[in-house]
């Protein structure tokens, strides 16, 4: 009961717009545990309406679901939609229902499976109306439906399209050939081409008795035997027809082979012999995440030159490869071959494909840098006044920095929200549903269902449903409000850095250290676990865990470091203040460490020095971390500890980031 009631308490201050914080001075929000001991009929019918959808069965969940009101009985009809246990009809009626509702475009895909072929033709067109077919089925469907009507070249052209590049089951294939044998023939060699550089192996193996070409099957082959690593993948290659050697798709896989076997000569010469023109790339958006990983392998081998060869090379013209590769190539030719007007092209291009705080803010320190090398100290400022505009993010800060701009007071987090009833969401199912899942103890539903509704709502609304968040306990949920809230551009301080009383009293690190560590870890969600096995606030080995624990004199507990989020805290902390110990009070050395092991950051002082050391660029240091994951961490927990230091103290100081990566 005291959940429901607390919940109740909270949605009322709210809605008639109660000052912040509602009752603490001292922190936005605690953590709470992850199981409640204490909670009313309603959600007890709708935790064990979940408990029951969980375990499959379907008709229990049902008739819980109807006990707990009849938002979670939706609930749990969702549930079931999605898992494709429902007919067509049912799946119209319910998106009809809720149209806002999370999911639904699984939820459409599921229905796609449910249809009837033999739907009356008007109600599958209308369904297909906002959106294309994403399955076989529901392709053939649609052929159906068009056919149906009278409208055959509609038909034939969404049988074409959807040959040329969707995989679909056997029977759905089988059907397409039966009705447009004709029309579908001269399309087999682009649709087995597609499948095998989409990774659709039994799509691209059911196309190879329909070719009737032996060199085009021999080609198939070859591509198949490389990517899977087969024994005989030699010979299949030289198999292939001399005409055929070239095929884009046949480098591709060579490319891929030497770059996963670590043969960086021979893959760095097969990616810049085919880059030479868009065609010899076939499809260049697939080679550009390794493309990427290759140029940055030649950087750290200091073979700047043929990095900067390959990073350029590309071919795209949009999309986040794309952006990741024009920094890199503006990187590379600034900070290793002396071009800064090249530099200063590469990162404009940068600028313009990029709309996110942490690029933003990293497009106009770059561009001051290129500017400076260049002598113009005026375009530089401009720059550097650019990203200082994105003081959220890691480069946003240096810009501000380097650009001798005051810290924005903004972050400190004072800005009041109007109250919920002024919202266009308070009346919303998707908010008391997430309300009720949230007092239910539900909260991995209850918090897609609130970050879904941030996805839509101005920024005023923003702020009260992350205060909503903060004010429930859930500073996990907040911090998604926020992060939702940012990729709009909206920059909400408190949810996004929520102060959290981490329940330690006096801790052996920086309070604001801890909580950028814990913000990063787990969003401050104590019942995660890594794909690794990492657990709770501080996401934690189990192995790092004991070890804390014995060092800390306190009994060990596996369960408990999920459980019970101070627990976890202390341990977390405790491992921190080793770090320190060991690196000194150097975020680089000490985020590095705790991400991807202590010894780790020793390996890369000894590749490319020590960034406290003088003559040592930190920021050059940091982009040299070889693993994607460790490099955004130590960015992301560093540009949070000045954020972390206004939101507690309530005042800021001058930005001295780069004080802060070389202590």
């Amino acid at each position: 009961m005291y959940n429901f009631l607390r919940n109740m308490l909270v949605f009322g201050l709210l809605l008639i717009g109660a000052p912040w914080p509602v009752w603490s001075q001292i922190s936005d929000t605690g953590i709470r545990p992850v199981r409640r001991p204490f909670v009313s009929l309603a959600s007890l019918a709708a935790t064990q309406a979940m408990q029951a959808l969980r375990a499959g069965d379907w008709d229990t969940a049902a008739e819980l679901g109807a006990q707990a009101g009849p938002l979670i009985g939706d609930v749990v009809e969702w549930h079931r939609l999605r898992a494709g246990r429902g007919t067509f009809d049912e799946s119209l009626a319910f998106l009809n229902r809720h149209p806002d509702w999370p999911g639904l475009s699984y939820l459409k895909q599921k229905s796609e499976e449910a249809l009837p072929l033999d739907a009356r033709g008007p109600d599958v067109i209308a369904f297909f109306a906002d959106h294309q077919p994403m399955t076989g089925h529901g392709v053939v469907a649609l052929v159906n439906a068009f056919a149906a009507i009278g409208a055959n070249g509609d038909a034939e052209s969404m049988a074409a399209l959807a040959w040329l590049d969707i995989s679909m089951t056997a029977e759905a294939e089988f059907a397409l050939l039966q009705r447009y044998p004709d029309v579908l023939f001269p399309l087999h060699a682009v649709r087995l081409d597609n499948m095998l550089w989409r990774d659709s192996e039994s799509a691209a193996r059911r196309m190879l008795p329909r070719l009737g070409d032996a060199d085009q099957t021999a080609l198939a082959e070859a591509r198949l035997s490389l990517r899977n690593g087969r024994n005989g993948a030699e010979a299949a290659v030289k198999a292939v027809p001399t005409a055929l050697q070239s095929d884009p798709g046949l480098a591709y896989e060579k490319f891929r082979d030497a770059h996963a076997r670590n043969r960086v000569d021979e893959a760095t010469t097969l990616i810049l012999e085919h880059s030479t023109a868009y065609e010899r790339l076939g499809q260049p958006a697939i080679w550009a995440r390794a493309r990427r990983d290759l140029a940055r392998t030649l950087m750290r081998a200091k073979r700047h030159e043929d990095a900067y060869a390959v990073a350029s090379s590309h071919w795209l013209e949009s999309g986040s490869d794309y952006a990741d590769l024009e920094w890199l190539s503006g990187y590379l030719s600034l900070s290793f071959l002396d071009d800064p007007a090249k530099a200063l092209i590469h990162f404009q291009k940068f600028r313009g494909a990029v709309d996110t705080p942490i690029s933003l803010g990293r497009a106009g320190y770059w561009e001051g840098r290129a500017q400076e090398a260049l002598g113009d100290e005026e375009a530089a400022a401009v720059a550097y006044a650019y990203g200082a505009e994105y003081q959220t993010s890691f480069y946003g800060l240096l810009a501000a920095e380097r650009g001798g701009l005051p810290m924005d007071p903004e972050l400190i987090g004072k800005q009041i929200y109007p109250p919920l009833a002024e919202s266009s969401f308070a009346g919303s199912s998707v908010l008391k549903t997430a309300l009720r899942l949230q007092a239910a103890g539900e909260r991995d539903l209850s918090k897609r269902f609130l970050v879904h509704l941030a996805e839509t709502l101005s920024e005023p609304e923003l702020g009260t449903l992350g205060d909503l968040a903060l004010a429930l306990g859930e500073p996990h949920m907040a911090v998604l409000i926020a992060k939702q809230a940012a990729q709009a551009g909206i920059t909400l301080p408190r949810p996004y850095y929520p102060v959290v009383d981490l329940g330690l009293g006096n801790i052996p690190v920086p309070l604001e250290l801890a909580l950028s560590i814990a913000r990063r870890e787990s969003e401050f969600n104590p019942g995660v676990a890594s794909g690794v096995g990492a657990r709770g606030l501080m996401q934690l080995m189990p192995g790092t865990a004991q070890d804390m624990a014995k060092k800390l004199g306190l009994p060990f507990s596996r369960a408990r470091l999920f459980t019970d989020p101070v627990y976890n805290a202390r341990l977390g902390t405790g491992y921190l203040a080793e770090l320190f110990g060991r690196f000194g009070p150097n975020v680089t050395l000490v985020s590095a460490g705790y991400n991807a092991g202590p010894g780790r950051p020793d390996r890369w002082i000894g590749d490319f020095g020590d960034p406290r050391a003088d003559g040592i660029d930190p920021v050059d240091w940091i982009e040299h971390i070889p693993f994607d994951e460790t490099r955004n961490y130590v960015m992301r927990v560093a540009e949070s500890l000045p954020i972390y230091r206004a939101r507690l103290t309530g005042k800021t100081e001058p930005v001295r980031l780069t004080d802060e990566l070389k202590r």
